[in-house]
């Protein structure tokens, strides 16, 4: 029996192979993908964006996937059971230096990248994969599988909070309301932030309004003053950036008040740019805050805050598209405008 699975062949080429289907090992489970989402990253590197990271091709990619417990090793945590609806964080150790001290995100050790077949890759856009249990997170039987293909991006978005240190009632600008900047938004908002969203998109500013945002558009209005205006006159206590470019990183300093925090969700590629008056950040006493991946803490919170519904993502699957047309899908995936294209993995 074979698994099909789509395979980033080259720069803008997208392919269909067929691969063996793996028994369990110890501390392994073996997973049925009904639908992977397409990440930034993914379609990033389809487009020859992310050459500087080194991508080797042939690479199977993926790693926003809704799957289905099909088969168990020996060894795995009794909770996890045949039938259940999961979704994925990262591979770590528990042994380097920094799984030791709580950051498995910065694992020096494993990683999520594996080699099967002749290929390597993460192989969420195949349809049977095999990986190690402690990777796994229980979502409701009840979210729909795209929904739970956003544990991983969501996960990644409650870190960066816990970073920017989102206290209840403070003022918080998400800049940008793409995919990524409503995920944000929200999980701003599960920390008690109260929420503003800023964003050039009409079409966009009305969907971050209809999830409960206050919204302002940029080509529209001045963001700092309307900022101050919200907040009598202080300025905002933090920003995230959400969109990774020059006038966005500007628009973040404006907005900003004293003692308030910037957190740099979002990369740029090319890589935008920052001015900034090293004096400003003297007296002001303003933080930039970078943020990358996820923790075991901030995946588990992320299979709660969706399965309970309080981070909705139903309205950020632009399209739902077959695996035979991967490579139609990823071109909708690049096309400006667009929010999450999932995979549908099966027929």
């Amino acid at each position: 029996m074979k698994s099909k699975a789509a395979v980033m062949e080259g720069i803008g080429k997208m392919g269909i192979r067929e691969l063996d289907i793996p028994e369990p090992g110890e501390g392994e489970v073996l997973v049925r993908n009904h639908k992977c989402n397409i990440c930034t990253t993914d379609w990033q590197t389809w487009a020859g964006l992310r050459k500087s990271q080194g991508r080797k091709f042939p690479w199977a990619p993926g790693h926003e996937m809704g799957s289905e417990i099909v088969a168990v090793g020996k060894g795995v945590n009794k909770e996890l059971k045949i039938g259940d609806h999961v979704g994925f964080g990262y591979g770590f150790c528990g042994e380097c230096y920094w799984c030791r001290r709580g950051d498995t995100s910065k694992c020096t050790g494993e990683g999520t990248s594996y080699s099967y077949n002749g290929l390597t890759g993460s192989f969420g856009m195949s349809q049977y994969m095999l990986v190690p249990s402690k990777m796994v997170y229980k979502v409701s039987l009840e979210l729909p599988w795209e929904e739970a293909g956003y544990l991983e991006p969501l996960g990644t978005a409650i870190r960066g909070v816990r970073r920017l240190r989102v206290k209840p009632g403070e003022n918080i600008l998400v800049i940008g309301a793409g995919n990524l900047g409503l995920v944000n938004a929200q999980a701003a908002r599960a920390f008690g932030g109260r929420v503003m969203v800023s964003e050039i998109n009409e079409e966009r500013c009305g969907i971050a309004e209809s999830l409960g945002f206050e919204t302002v558009n940029p080509k529209k209005a001045d963001v700092a003053a309307w900022c101050k205006e919200k907040t009598d006159g202080r300025g905002v206590d933090g920003v995230i950036l959400a969109v990774g470019n020059t006038a966005a990183n500007q628009q973040a300093l404006e907005a900003v008040g004293v003692t308030g925090r910037i957190l740099f969700f979002a990369a740029g590629y090319p890589a935008p740019e920052i001015e900034v008056d090293p004096n400003t950040i003297h007296y002001t006493e303003i933080e930039l805050i970078g943020t990358y991946g996820g923790d075991l803490r901030d995946w588990q919170l992320a299979a709660d805050f969706l399965s309970r519904g309080i981070v909705k993502t139903d309205k950020l699957v632009s399209h739902q598209v077959p695996l035979d047309e991967v490579q139609h899908a990823f071109e909708l995936a690049a096309t400006p405008g667009n929010y999450r294209v999932s995979l549908v993995l099966w027929p």
